[in-house]
């Protein structure tokens, strides 16, 4: 049987659960693949009743299935696969690689990448889901969470790059670490048109 909770709940969970790990094992082991897709859903949710509807998720924690989570609203069940999109020549986990003194190190930054290369690597990583002709996919949502510096990102230029994807799944939707869009939905899911605030003000000086 399905718990659903909201996304408040789900988060509190999430650290909880984060706050076991030794560091960097939260992203670096396959075995906490999990963690993420429930951290994905976590920001979905918050900025989906945020801008869309009160919600509820529930997060295939299994690994059984091609359904990462599920968005119940009070109308119907959504069922979400959640996919990265990330800088093309590294890893997700090489940000929290120990050095040789067991320290995390630092990567380069470069925040005009993510502005400018940013919609083709989300394309590409919408393309990936496309090219993996799922079964289902057609009652499928896509959620692609932006690994890369978004600040300078235009939610035109993105929808413009993916648009040759429309029909290949249900919806298609980016999130980032304070950042939720729609690139293409439907009435009865709802809609975010541009690149919202997950978090208020007050809570984003908190993170």
């Amino acid at each position: 049987m399905r718990m659903f909770v909201t996304p408040r709940e789900l988060k509190a969970q999430l650290e909880q659960a984060a706050a076991t790990l030794p560091p960097g094992h939260f992203i670096r082991k396959p075995e906490n693949q999990h963690l993420k897709d429930i951290w994905s859903a976590v920001h979905f949710g918050l900025g989906y009743q945020r801008h869309v509807r009160p919600c509820l998720l529930w997060v295939n924690t299994e690994q059984n299935s091609d359904t990462d989570f599920v968005l119940k609203t009070e109308h119907r069940e959504f069922p979400f696969q959640t996919t990265l999109s990330d800088v093309p020549e590294r890893r997700m986990s090489d940000d929290h690689k120990p050095g040789p003194d067991g320290r995390l190190t630092g990567q380069p930054y470069h925040p005009e990448r993510g502005s400018r290369e940013g919609p083709k690597w989300i394309a590409d990583a919408v393309r990936k889901k496309v090219e993996a002709k799922y079964s289902a996919a057609h009652d499928l949502n896509l959620l692609v969470y932006a690994n890369f510096p978004t600040n300078g990102l235009h939610y035109e230029s993105v929808r413009t790059v993916v648009d040759e994807f429309a029909g290949q799944f249900g919806s298609i939707w980016v999130v980032t670490n304070h950042l939720i869009c729609s690139l293409m939905s439907f009435p009865g899911l709802g809609t975010i048109s541009g690149l919202r605030m997950i978090y208020d003000e007050q809570e984003l000086s908190a993170l």
